[in-house]
């Protein structure tokens, strides 16, 4: 078979495409395995997913700057060795990102762990699209280490970087200038000016915020060849309400829930 590809994913402009945020976070622990295994199981196309270091620079699959929220433990992810990152339990938020809570006596599930970039790579490189979050202003012995996992594992065609600011594209681009990238910084203040912007500086596709979405957004975005993967839409009419306006993809916590309602639309 082919290499997966993010041209494929993309190629018919009127499907539209399901990025799952975090996973299936919406009923599985955020970035957790097991989260990613049911996204794929349930359709989605491509899986979101954020990285920070551990304290010894260790590219670690979690979204928040602590551990705090979704684990029994306390802390700056970038101050805690990687072992003990790898004794806590990740099941401890339950729920979307916009609608779950801290459970306040027992973790979801037992066995529940943080991925390292790596374990994740060996799990589900080539199996699905990759949208991979570079939270900002990482060290660069991080930085260096996710660039040298994304070439071992030849991820070009099928996943990219999001990263907060054009300088972090910038630092990306001296360590990989293949990494396709996709720029954040715009996001809240997104408008065609702006996707011309990041076409200019040859993003692979736009994520603007649900605020930013217009008919004439999205109109631009496709005659510049970006695909606009809208951040987010957990129901049918968001889902419905961002497919009529022209995106062509969304990213959801619910990847079951948007890709039924995109199949009755026919846009799936």
């Amino acid at each position: 078979m082919p290499p997966l590809s993010l041209a494929d994913i993309y190629r018919d402009p009127d499907r539209v495409i399901v990025t799952a945020h975090r996973g299936f976070s919406g009923r599985w622990p955020e970035n957790t395995l097991p989260a990613f295994a049911a996204a794929i199981a349930a359709g989605a196309e491509i899986i979101e997913y954020d990285l920070h270091p551990s304290q010894e620079h260790t590219p670690v699959v979690i979204h928040d700057a602590t551990v705090d929220r979704t684990t029994d433990g306390h802390g700056e992810i970038s101050h805690l060795p990687l072992a003990a990152i790898k004794e806590l339990n990740a099941s401890w938020w339950e729920g979307s990102h916009a609608e779950g809570g801290f459970r306040s006596t027992t973790p979801a599930e037992v066995s529940s762990r943080i991925p390292t970039f790596s374990e994740l790579l060996d799990a589900f490189s080539g199996r699905v699209g990759m949208n991979i979050q570079i939270k900002s202003n990482p060290p660069p012995e991080m930085l260096a280490e996710t660039c040298r996992l994304f070439q071992h594992h030849n991820l070009y065609a099928s996943a990219y970087f999001c990263v907060g600011t054009y300088a972090e594209g910038l630092t990306v681009r001296a360590l990989d200038a293949k990494i396709p990238l996709c720029i954040l910084e715009d996001q809240d203040r997104m408008d065609p000016d702006s996707i011309h912007r990041q076409h200019k500086f040859g993003a692979c596709c736009v994520q603007p915020m649900r605020r930013d979405v217009t008919p004439g957004l999205c109109r631009t975005a496709r005659s510049l060849g970006l695909p606009t993967n809208v951040f987010w839409a957990n129901d049918a009419d968001t889902a419905e309400k961002f497919a009529r306006a022209g995106v062509q993809g969304l990213l959801t916590d619910w990847p079951d829930r948007v890709i039924a309602a995109l199949q009755t639309l026919g846009c799936r």
